[in-house]
């Protein structure tokens, strides 16, 4: 994609994706690494308030706009005509050692599937899959962590990404 460390945590719904990301965040800022976070979303969100000044202007039809306050911003863009993907996305960090990524499991990143024996769904792996965090052992051609030991997870990633 680009010079950036990029890690995708993907997986179905319930499959504890946010739950381990928390986790593995808390862990890599405790080793002063810089963390930036990426969400996918499957649904319309809406950043801003209805009847604020953001909002209205928004609204009014600025294709950008930015909230600030003393200690954070958040850029919104318009992208009604054509949906945004992940290489822009990923050039508006900066200033992080690694951007982890939830969900965007069809992107050429390298990832971790989350899987529980508790989802009825099949395993997802592809050519950039790299790990399963399961809660089960598995039968992959990919390393299979263990979903509830964020610090062995944290140390795959590590490895991976800046001793590889």
């Amino acid at each position: 994609m680009n010079s950036k460390k990029i890690i995708g945590i993907t997986g179905y719904s319930g499959s504890g994706k946010t739950t381990l990301l928390k986790k593995i965040i808390q862990l890599m800022v405790s080793q002063n690494i810089k963390v930036g976070s990426l969400k996918h979303a499957h649904h319309d969100i809406e950043l801003d308030i209805p009847g604020k000044d953001s909002y209205e202007l928004r609204k009014a039809g600025a294709q950008q706009t930015i909230i600030a306050c003393d200690k954070r911003y958040a850029l919104i863009e318009e992208t009604p005509n054509q949906p945004v993907d992940l290489k822009t996305l990923i050039n508006h960090f900066s200033d992080v050692d690694i951007i982890l990524v939830e969900g965007f499991k069809d992107e050429q990143i390298p990832k971790i599937m989350c899987h529980r024996n508790t989802i009825a769904k099949p395993l997802f792996i592809d050519d950039f899959t790299i790990a399963v965090a399961s809660n089960e052992p598995l039968n992959t051609s990919v390393p299979v962590l263990d979903i509830n030991e964020p610090e062995q997870i944290v140390m795959f990633i590590n490895n991976y990404l800046f001793n590889g």
